[in-house]
């Protein structure tokens, strides 16, 4: 549990995930503040779409290839 919460106040810490969908190596970016990836606009259909084919988090140039044009 500490490591956990040490991770959540310093994310610089975390070793690296391995993206599900390209297989490159990331850092996730969650913190006490956020995360990037809650910076990415995502439609419904991306949503629905990333939840059927992958079960944990993608890097964010994967992420970003589901992302809505900005407006």
């Amino acid at each position: 549990m500490l490591r956990k919460l040490k991770e959540l106040i310093l994310p610089d810490t975390r070793a690296p995930r391995e993206c599900e969908a390209c297989g490159k190596p990331f850092v996730c970016g969650a913190s006490l503040k956020g995360c990037w990836c809650l910076q990415i606009r995502l439609s419904e259909e991306a949503r629905k779409e990333l939840r059927a084919r992958y079960k944990r988090c993608l890097c964010s140039e994967c992420l970003m290839s589901f992302a809505e044009a900005p407006k």
